[in-house]
Formats: C-alpha cells, sequence, structure tokens
C-alpha cells in the first residue's frame, strides 16, 4: 500500500530521516498525554501477524480480541490518546489496485492451499509464507474498540468519509497528533499540525526505570533520539533495558512499568532529503508509482515507462527526486528565460518527457497526454481540505456537525450517498399520514450516518451506495466448485440491495459505458469527490509555495458539476416513494472469485415488493402507505429478518439474542444447500455440500463452548512468545486441515458476514450480535474432526429451533468403519498350490507334472 518502494527508502535511509522518540509510563512523564491517530487496517494486518495466531483454521477471534484490548491498553498507559481511523467506501479509481491485490493475495494463496497436499499445507513455512487475514478480523476488532471506547474516553473510534488515509492526516493535523500505520501515503500527505508518520511495524517496548531515575535518553542529533518527558525531571546515565519488538507489550510486566519506543518520519524531512518543496511530494509520489497511478488494468503501466528494470525502488525515487529538482532549478534561473516554466502542467509535462526512457515518438499518438493525466489524477488524490474553522486546533474543532468529525454539512460527501433517492421536486410526494416521502428518506439517512460513524454499518455498504459495487471477503474457499459468496451469501445480499434501493437509492448502472469497455475498469477523472481538496501545507519560504495550485480550479469545477447533477438523477425504482419511477434497471457489481481471479459480475437490483410478494412475506405492502421496512417498528423488522432467513418461526422466535446468530446460520446454510441439491436432482455433487447433523453439532458447540471443553488450552503461548521477544514463530496444526472441513468453515464464515450485513441495513445488530469474541476456527475444526459435541448438552430449545422443519434437509450421516488394532488385524492367508516345488525345479516343471 502508499507509495511504491518509499517503505524501502525511508528503512535505508533511517538514521538520516527518522527520529526515535519514548513514550513513558505516566508515573514518570507526570502525566503528559499524547495524542496518536492509528490506521485501523494497518493495525489489524499488524496485530494479526505479529500475534502469531493460526489463521488457516478461519481466524481465532476470541484471542485477538483479546489482544487488541491489551495493546489498547498498553498505549493508554504510556500517555497516548487514540484516535482509531477506519476506511471508509473505495473510490473507482482504486478498483483496479483493488483487484490486483485481491488476486495476489487471496485468490492465488487459496488456490495454492488447495493444490497442495495436506501435510505439505501445515508446515510452518506454508502457512508463514501463504498468510490470509481470517475474514471476520476487522468486525472483531471494531466490535472490541467499540465496547472498550464506551468505558474510556482515551479512545474514540472513526470511520473515514472515503480513504482512511487523507482522513486520519487531517484528523492528526487537527490535533497535533501522530499517526501510525504502515502505509508510506502518510510520508506524502500533510495537513496543519501534523507531527509526522510512525510505522507500527517499528514500535517496541522496554521495561521502565526503577522510580527516581528517567528512561534512558540522549538527543544525539546524528541519530535523531528523543524522549517525550516531562522538562522539571533530571536525566541520568543511560541504562541498557531488555526490547520487546511488536505491538503486543511483554506480559511479565505490568504496563505501568513499560515504555514504547517508536520511529518517527515527517514529510518535511522527505522533502528536503530530495530537495524539494513539500508541495511537489505528492507530484513525486505519482510518478514514483501508487494506488492511483493506473486507473485501468488494461492500460500500460507508467513506471514501465519511466524506470529501467535494473533500477531498484530507492534507486527509482532517487531518479525521479532529482529530476523534477533540476527542472525546477533550471526555471528559477533568470538568466535561462528558456526554461521558466508557465504553470503546474508545463511541470509535469517536462517531467514526463523527461523520465521517459526512449524516445517519445516511440509512444503511439496522444499516449504523453494520457499519461499526464493519469498523473495529475494521482496526485490530487493526496490533497486535503483546508480547516477555516472558528476553532483552529484541538479536539473542539472536531464535530462541527453531527455528521463528521471533520468537515460541515456541504463539504462531507456521506449525506449524498445515503440521499439518492430523495423526490427531485421540493414538494411533498406520496405522503403517509402527513409525513412526505422526503422525510422519510432523510430520516433514514441521518440512521443510517449514525449507523456508520458508531461502526454498526459496514463500509462494504456504502461501496454500493458510492460506486454501486459490492466486494465480498476471499478467504480459504475450493476453486473448484461455485464460491460461497455466490452459493451462500448472493441470495441475502439481493435483500440487501433491494432495502437500500427503496429506502435511500443507489446509483444508476453504468450500461452505456459497459458497452463501451469501459466501466468495468473504473469511471473517469472527472468522477470523483464531490469534496474541494485542498493541499493545506504552509511554509513560511517561497520555495514551499502550493505549486499544486494551478490545477484546484478545474478539479473544484469538475468536482461542483458533478455534484448538481448526481442531485438531479432520480435513483429509486419504487414508485411507492418516490413520485415517477427510474427508467434504467439497478445494478450492483459484485466482485467475487471465478475460478483463479478475482471477476465483477452484474447482479441485476430487484424491487422489494416484488421479492415480499415472490416469497410469501405477509407484511404491509400497501402501496399508498408504504414506509421504508428500516423505518418501520423493531417488530416488523424482525419478522422481515427472520422470513428472509427462513427461520420466522417460533422456535427461533424464542431463542434469546445472544444464541440467534449461530441458530441463523446454521439454519441458512443448512436450508440453502438442501435446496440446491432439490433443484439439481439430488446430484451427487450436490449431495456432497449438504450437513450432516453431527456438523451441525460441531457449529453449535463452536459458538458456544470454550476451549477447554475440547481438551484445548488457549491459543496464547505464541503471542506472549512474540510479546516476550521471543520471535516465536506460526505453530504447525495439530489439528488435519481436511478439504471439507475448510470447505464448511468458509459457508459459515459467509453466513456470518452477509447475515451480520443484513442486520445492520435493518438496524438489528444490538437484537441479532455476531459475539465474534466467542468465536475460534481451530475449536470448530475440532469439533469436526473429534466427533465431541452432544445435543444433550445444548441450552434447551436450541437444537429444535435449529432443525424446525429442516428434518430432510441434513445429509444422512455415514457410518465410519471400525479402526481394528494392531493385534486384532490378521494378514491375509493367500491360496497356496499344495504341490510344491522341489529344489531345481521351476515353474514350467509344474505344468508338465500337471499335463503328465
Amino acid at each position: 500500500m502508499g507509495v511504491h518502494g518509499l517503505t524501502t527508502y525511508l528503512r535505508e535511509n533511517q538514521r538520516v530521516l527518522g527520529k526515535t522518540i519514548q513514550f513513558p509510563p505516566k508515573r514518570i512523564s507526570d502525566d503528559t498525554v499524547t495524542t496518536i491517530v492509528i490506521d485501523g487496517l494497518s493495525f489489524v494486518y499488524q496485530l494479526y501477524e505479529q500475534s502469531r495466531l493460526p489463521w488457516v483454521y478461519g481466524g481465532e477471534y476470541d484471542t485477538f480480541a483479546r489482544c487488541v484490548i491489551q495493546v489498547v491498553e498498553a498505549w493508554i498507559a504510556v500517555g497516548l490518546k487514540v484516535y482509531f481511523v477506519f476506511d471508509g467506501p473505495s473510490p473507482d479509481l482504486k478498483i483496479p489496485t483493488i483487484i490486483s491485490r485481491l488476486n495476489r493475495t487471496n485468490v492465488q494463496n487459496s488456490l495454492l492451499f488447495f493444490r497442495t497436499s495436506q501435510t505439505s499445507r501445515s508446515t510452518t513455512r506454508f502457512l508463514r509464507e501463504n498468510r490470509i487475514i481470517p475474514p471476520l478480523a476487522f468486525l472483531s476488532c471494531v466490535e472490541a474498540l467499540g465496547d472498550f471506547a464506551k468505558g474510556n474516553s482515551s479512545l474514540e473510534v472513526h470511520f473515514a468519509d472515503e480513504e482512511g488515509d487523507p482522513y486520519a492526516v487531517e484528523l492528526a493535523g487537527r490535533l497535533g497528533a501522530y499517526v501510525g500505520g504502515n502505509d508510506s501515503d502518510f510520508m506524502i500527505l500533510n495537513s496543519g499540525r501534523y507531527a509526522g508518520y510512525i510505522p507500527l511495524e517499528e514500535m517496541f517496548w522496554t521495561a521502565a526505570p526503577p522510580v527516581g531515575e528517567s528512561p534512558s535518553t540522549h538527543n544525539d542529533p546524528e541519530d535523531g533520539f528523543q524522549t517525550v518527558v516531562s522538562k522539571t525531571k533530571k536525566r541520568s546515565n543511560p541504562v541498557t533495558q531488555p526490547t520487546y519488538f511488536g505491538l503486543i507489550p511483554p506480559e511479565e510486566l505490568p504496563s505501568s512499568e513499560l515504555v514504547l519506543s517508536a520511529t518517527v518520519y515527517t514529510p518535511s524531512t522527505l522533502a528536503s532529503h530530495l530537495k524539494l518543496p513539500t508541495t511537489l511530494l505528492p507530484l513525486l509520489a505519482s510518478l514514483v508509482g501508487n494506488d492511483f497511478s493506473n486507473k485501468s488494468t488494461t492500460q500500460r503501466n507508467v513506471q514501465s515507462l519511466f524506470f529501467e528494470r535494473s533500477l531498484t525502488v530507492a534507486q527509482r525515487i532517487t531518479r525521479a527526486a532529482n529530476t523534477l529538482s533540476s527542472i525546477i532549478n533550471a526555471a528559477t534561473q533568470k538568466r535561462n528565460a528558456k526554461h521558466r516554466l508557465g504553470s503546474v502542467m508545463d511541470l509535469i509535462d517536462r517531467t514526463v518527457n523527461a523520465l521517459l526512457v526512449r524516445s517519445p515518438t516511440s509512444l503511439a499518438a496522444g499516449e504523453i497526454d494520457s499519461i499526464v493525466d493519469r498523473i495529475v489524477t494521482a496526485a490530487l488524490q493526496y490533497a486535503i481540505d483546508k480547516y477555516e474553522g472558528d476553532v483552529l486546533y484541538g479536539p473542539a474543532s472536531l464535530w462541527p456537525t453531527p455528521i463528521c468529525a471533520l468537515h460541515g454539512g456541504d463539504t462531507c460527501p456521506l449525506p449524498n450517498l445515503f440521499s439518492r433517492a430523495l423526490p427531485p421536486s421540493q414538494e411533498p410526494v406520496n405522503n403517509v399520514d402527513g409525513v412526505p416521502a422526503r422525510d422519510n428518506v432523510l430520516a433514514l439517512r441521518s440512521l443510517y450516518l449514525k449507523a456508520f460513524r458508531t461502526g454498526k454499518l459496514q463500509p462494504k455498504v456504502v461501496d454500493t451506495l458510492n460506486t454501486g459495487t459490492f466486494w465480498p471477503r476471499i478467504f480459504l474457499d475450493n476453486p473448484d466448485i461455485e464460491n460461497v459468496a455466490v452459493s451462500i451469501g448472493r441470495p441475502i445480499r439481493l435483500w440487501v440491495y433491494a432495502l437500500l434501493e427503496d429506502g435511500v437509492g443507489l446509483p444508476e448502472s453504468q450500461e452505456a459505458d459497459v458497452a463501451d469497455g469501459s466501466a468495468s475498469e473504473g469511471h473517469d477523472a472527472e468522477e470523483e469527490d464531490p469534496d474541494e481538496l485542498i493541499d493545506v501545507v504552509e511554509e513560511d519560504s517561497d520555495r514551499d509555495a502550493d505549486l499544486l495550485a494551478p490545477l484546484r480550479g478545474e478539479l473544484r469545477r469538475l468536482r461542483g458539476t458533478e455534484a448538481i447533477g448526481s442531485e438531479a438523477v432520480p435513483a429509486s425504482i419504487s414508485s411507492r416513494s418516490r413520485s415517477r419511477p427510474s427508467t434504467r434497471q439497478k445494478r450492483v457489481t459484485e466482485y467475487v472469485r471465478r475460478s483463479t481471479r478475482v471477476a465483477p459480475e452484474q447482479v441485476s437490483v430487484p424491487d422489494i415488493a416484488a421479492l415480499m410478494i415472490s416469497s410469501g412475506f405477509d407484511g404491509s405492502l400497501d402501496p399508498e402507505a408504504w414506509v421504508p421496512v428500516q423505518l418501520r417498528n423493531s417488530e416488523e423488522r424482525m419478522a422481515l429478518f427472520l422470513h428472509i432467513l427462513g427461520s420466522n418461526i417460533p422456535a427461533v422466535k424464542n431463542i434469546p439474542s445472544d444464541g440467534l446468530m449461530a441458530v441463523l446460520v446454521l439454519r441458512w446454510i443448512v436450508q440453502t444447500l438442501h435446496q440446491r441439491a432439490l433443484e439439481n436432482e439430488m446430484s451427487k455433487e450436490r449431495e456432497k455440500e449438504r450437513w450432516t447433523r453431527q456438523e451441525a453439532r460441531s457449529l453449535l458447540a463452536f459458538y458456544r463452548s470454550p476451549l477447554s471443553n475440547v481438551g484445548l488450552d488457549k491459543d496464547t503461548t505464541a503471542s506472549q512468545a512474540v510479546a516476550n521477544g521471543q520471535h516465536a514463530s506460526l505453530p504447525t496444526p495439530t489439528i488435519p486441515l481436511a478439504d471439507r472441513n475448510v470447505q464448511l468453515m468458509a459457508q459459515v464464515l459467509m453466513a456470518i458476514e452477509t447475515i451480520h450485513l443484513l442486520a445492520q441495513v435493518l438496524s438489528l445488530t444490538d437484537q441479532v450480535p455476531t459475539n465474534t469474541h466467542m468465536l475460534s476456527g481451530q475449536r470448530f475444526h475440532t469439533f469436526l474432526t473429534h466427533s465431541t459435541s452432544d445435543p444433550e448438552e445444548m441450552a434447551p430449545g436450541v437444537w429444535e429451533a435449529c432443525t424446525a422443519s429442516l428434518d430432510d434437509a441434513f445429509a444422512v450421516e455415514k457410518p465410519k468403519k471400525p479402526t481394528k488394532s494392531k493385534a486384532e488385524q490378521v494378514k491375509p492367508v493367500g491360496k497356496t498350490n499344495n504341490k510344491a516345488t522341489r529344489p531345481g525345479q521351476g515353474m514350467f516343471s509344474l505344468l508338465v507334472n500337471d499335463a503328465a
């Protein structure tokens, strides 16, 4: 992620560009509080990797949630005020990058897993080199942080309007904070009082000195080492302390006796080292390559035209920076008037031509102009809104409106995404007891905005509202059969799309663009975020004047045109909530695994009333008094929720909320696979897909039993070893990784994700909690392997709720062949010939004797 090769460049030049700081415990720092903003996605990836938890079984979410809280508590103990920022919807420009990344990691690693023998894929090396982050790790982290933040003011969780990186830096600029993550884009972005970028992978812990002594400190300007400590404390001689690398603090020491150390990099230091103005770092990043440099997978890679293959990533950064610097220096010399720059576009054009490794005449007509456009578009993604609020900085500058912590209602892009179904006319239409349909949309928009900001509405939902796309999480899934995102998840997602279209409206389908072959790779640069993005780096010298400023007017013009056009486009097809229906069929593009790659699939969005009627739902369907389902009372919403999942029966309704998700997941998988088998006349392949009753019991036990019930210890030894600096490797699985069990786990994970998505859209997350903190994939595989669960051990009514009306949906248990002991195993006696051969005679002589 981020700028290609910049992370390596920083690591190679750490002594020049980096500065080490320390965060001692509060007893040493006189309760000094330092603010840090954490990139949530980087945190999830880094922590799960450092925890050394097994991933191959589907995820150890119970232990992972404890690791999350353990790290946050240790950060707060050393005086950090922590703000977590998670990504919002992804822009169109990033779709090719996301596809490439998924193909290179999730899809290829899953394919390699199923093409490798069971013995080989269980080795430590294989698991380390082909790691896939479990699909519910993100949800587990968000839920753990949300629960912890309710009782601790030192932690806040934010969800960005779009990409999380600009939001995190803008938030840090308001608060004068550091940003922690593993994305080199934080070295390019800049805003306000942004204190600098701290790579999470370069954090480490040391033991605090005894009472009365300060931490080992020295401020040698050559190595850039600085300690955050009160000025009133006296410095003492350095004392060597043991070092514990990683995010997870050592467990043998209390949090109050730990010192956190980290390396800080700032954009100004990098720009000074490269001899460039700070405002040109975005242009440098787009020339070297970032997530937005290549809008299409079919276009030629820009960087292949700029750099020879023999150059290292660090050499590419140096070459691009030197080229930019030489052009700027030549333009500033008064005696060389012919080298003066007329505009920033002139600078970009000259730089592109100077970087080309081959003659420009070897390129096709217009290709240089196309390259320049792509460079400009990629550079503009780093621009950040200029803040001009009444309160300049600090926590008081946040939340100017209830809908966004950083932006006002006219600049935040989210409200427009949740209000596509607003009637084009300002006149009230379709009054329902005096409440116009416009008020229904506004009420639902307010409901969804609040849910998104509090983590109760996934960014994947907002992706559907923003770009008309959906990205099911890809994990271990047999590539030789239909993937679970289609077989298990899509029937539920059709309801999700229909509910969103009826309530707030989905974007128009890009049918014309698809016909021209352009929509599948992303939209043009004009279709960008409706924000006014401005680089707010303020420097006293003329050298750091904003050289990209001339591009802003064109960006504002383009985005202003888009914002005006988007409000006038009718987006809802529901005649019940709109004065006029849309003339085009809405479609959502799902990016799912198709064999060995991620491919887009167009899914038509059905009408919600048609779905209700065709499925036999007996709720309110009066078109003259229509109210979106999301705004109805909880009883009606729960009734539709259970109806969609085929579980609107008394036995399920009586299950307590804590155990409801397990029952719903099991029932949905069993009846879905059974229906697929019926549709294919119980073919052999479809019959194999169906679950047995013992597998169903294993799922229920997986949701309710601790590890100790099955004779396993909690898998914390690996994470403890990492925290203690022992660098433990991934444990070799002791539970067989059977293809059948892996596929069952894939179905369970997809069912949990999709049912939780439906619960969020219907605002039922409190009634149907996911309880990810209880889940352990290793435990589920143990139950499947050893069959240790018994229905008599379950809570009353649970098994009855799971099997009600599904008696014929389970596959018949195949009796296992009894294994004989070695003493009982008798070697088969072969048939012998009673005519033995005499010494010196061969087999031919026997034939002669028989003939005689």
